[in-house]
């Protein structure tokens, strides 16, 4: 009976030297893969934003894309990335997405150099892409109308004062007017919610090919409005100071692009010319167009709000994306 029972505690001792050796592994490997873990979410925030940093300079800069996604790679995160590597590729369009390759090859191990590995490498992938948005909101209540079959692009150029509201003094002038974004253009988009979408913007989200009612009726608080978004008009900052020149490298010209945000930034929809401009029409949305304010002229009815389109900006927006344009808003986003 003694040698039996002595024979149990040594088998007993043996499973418990086992099961110790087995949870000391298990505790060894969990500390790895957690050391791993963090390992890859660094470096998968490294990509991201390296990516994100790149399509900045999408379509028309690949090369330019590819250095600045490095560098931002290098200058931020430089001593935990030992490899990157970064492709441009279509999607939608030519040059329009950027992937982002990181690499570790030689995370560190702790517990499990007992079995004679001290590293392994790790790496993290990102793909962004730069589009055209399908949709838009925080749209201001202000239309730039064109000639029907006018390309919009070229029509809404930067260089010339526009604009983008007009007074009792020019009823039938030119091309801009004030829109009913309301949900409902007969009961309701009455002058507060009008005011609201100057100061806030439009909540919901329009797209190309939407239709919408122009405003009848020229409402006095529009001076106010504006300046709660944007600031008293006398404090307003030159478009140099919110947007930088860019040279277009396929036609050589000269692009303005936003760069800094501000009230006075706004999105406007495009539309073709009214047919009654002083009455109430359903106008089909062209394209939305970025415009910087500059200046309000006159006060109450013969308020004007003024300023100039610029090429390009870069804002965001939930919904839909189309090919990105060569002109007009774009989004930049993460992609799988």
């Amino acid at each position: 009976m003694k040698k039996i029972l002595g024979n149990e505690k040594g088998a007993v001792a043996i499973i418990i030297a086992v099961g110790l050796v087995a949870l000391m592994l298990a505790v060894a490997m969990t500390i790895d893969v957690g050391s791993l873990f963090e390992e890859r979410r660094l470096l998968r925030t490294v990509a991201d934003s390296a990516a994100l940093a790149g399509a900045q300079e999408l379509p028309e800069n690949p090369d330019e894309a590819i250095q600045k996604a490095i560098d931002y790679a290098n200058n931020n995160y430089g001593e935990n990335v030992d490899s990157i590597d970064v492709e441009i590729s279509f999607t939608l369009a030519t040059n329009d997405t950027i992937t982002v390759t990181v690499l570790n090859p030689d995370a560190p191990l702790y517990f499990a150099r007992v079995t004679g590995k001290d590293s392994t490498p790790v790496g993290a992938q990102a793909r962004a892409i730069v589009a055209s948005p399908r949709g838009v909101n925080n749209l201001v209540p202000w239309g730039a109308s064109i000639p029907e079959g006018t390309p919009w692009e070229e029509w809404l150029s930067y260089g010339d004062d526009k604009i983008l509201k007009f007074g009792a003094d020019d009823p039938n002038e030119g091309n801009f007017y004030a829109l009913n974004l309301s949900d409902d253009p007969v009961h309701g988009g009455g002058a507060s919610e009008y005011l609201d979408y100057i100061r806030n913007g439009y909540p919901g989200t329009l797209e190309v090919g939407d239709e919408i009612w122009t405003r009848t009726g020229n409402i006095v608080k529009t001076v106010g409005a504006t300046e709660d978004r944007a600031g008293p008009s006398e404090t307003w900052l030159e478009i140099e100071d919110l947007a930088y020149t860019v040279i277009n490298p396929e036609t050589g010209e000269e692009e303005w692009v936003l760069n800094k945000a501000s009230g006075q930034f706004v999105v406007v929809p495009v539309i073709y010319e009214l047919i009654d401009p002083t009455g109430q029409d359903l106008v089909e949305i062209i394209a939305f167009a970025p415009f910087i304010l500059t200046e309000i002229r006159g006060s109450g009815g013969h308020t004007e709000i003024v300023g100039q389109f610029i090429d390009r900006a870069l804002i965001i927006t939930e919904g839909g994306i189309d090919p990105v344009e060569p002109k007009g808003l774009r989004v930049i986003r993460l992609i799988k």
